[in-house]
């Protein structure tokens, strides 16, 4: 015959049973984010490769040492870089930790880089902070002043363009006395035009280096009336 757990019958006896489920111990509840990227920052010239590091946040309850948890990212939306953490001691409620991977992001090429990261405990209750899009890591290369074309003939009128810079073009600049004084037209277009000239005439154009070195000047081009 089988047996089931007697009814209290008494006032105080309902009140313990009460009192007991109360104070059982509640299941953990983890709550483990990526609140961060910081690595890396960028710079002038691309470094090949660059650590990634993020920051971790536990809002919830601490995490003994041993937890294991994986984290993640990608650069431009690429395959993910996925490694394994064994925390080496606990993890505190309300405390950051932070993770340097061990595979490098390959920044080898000038221009800005779109990093995202994820972090995946089991056990997490929020999902929603679990990753950190859009941390932008820009790599600018020093300024290259380009190649001034203009006509190749005669003109008193006419344009010039400036081709493969690298950089803001600053301003164009002119010349009427052999490149002795020039004098600076506001002009950052990659053309620019004359009309009426009355003697041979230089231009050249400058290109900003900020902040990534001095500002270069293009080769010049003469054009004769």
């Amino acid at each position: 015959m089988s047996r089931t757990m007697p009814y209290p019958r008494t006032r105080a006896a309902l009140a313990a049973c009460l009192v007991a489920v109360a104070f059982a111990p509640a299941a953990s509840a983890q709550d483990l984010a990526v609140v961060a990227i910081t690595q890396p920052v960028g710079g002038c010239v691309p470094l090949g490769t660059d650590n990634v590091t993020l920051r971790l946040f536990n809002y919830a309850q601490n995490l003994p040492a041993g937890t294991t948890f994986d984290v993640s990212y990608t650069v431009n939306g690429g395959t993910p870089v996925i490694e394994t953490v064994i925390l080496g001691s606990t993890l505190l409620e309300n405390s950051t930790f932070t993770y340097t991977f061990t595979t490098q992001a390959n920044l080898t090429v000038p221009g800005t880089y779109t990093l995202a990261a994820s972090v995946n405990l089991a056990g997490d209750i929020n999902p929603g902070n679990n990753a950190h899009v859009g941390y932008l890591v820009p790599y600018m290369s020093p300024s290259f002043a380009g190649t001034l074309t203009g006509p190749g003939a005669p003109s008193a009128s006419g344009m010039l363009t400036l081709n493969g810079w690298t950089g803001a073009i600053a301003q164009w600049e002119e010349s009427d006395d052999g490149g002795l004084r020039w004098y600076a037209l506001a002009n950052e277009s990659f053309i620019q035009e004359y009309a009426g000239l009355r003697a041979s005439t230089q231009f050249r154009v400058r290109v900003t280096g900020a902040p990534c070195g001095p500002d270069v000047l293009s080769n010049v081009v003469t054009v004769s009336p």
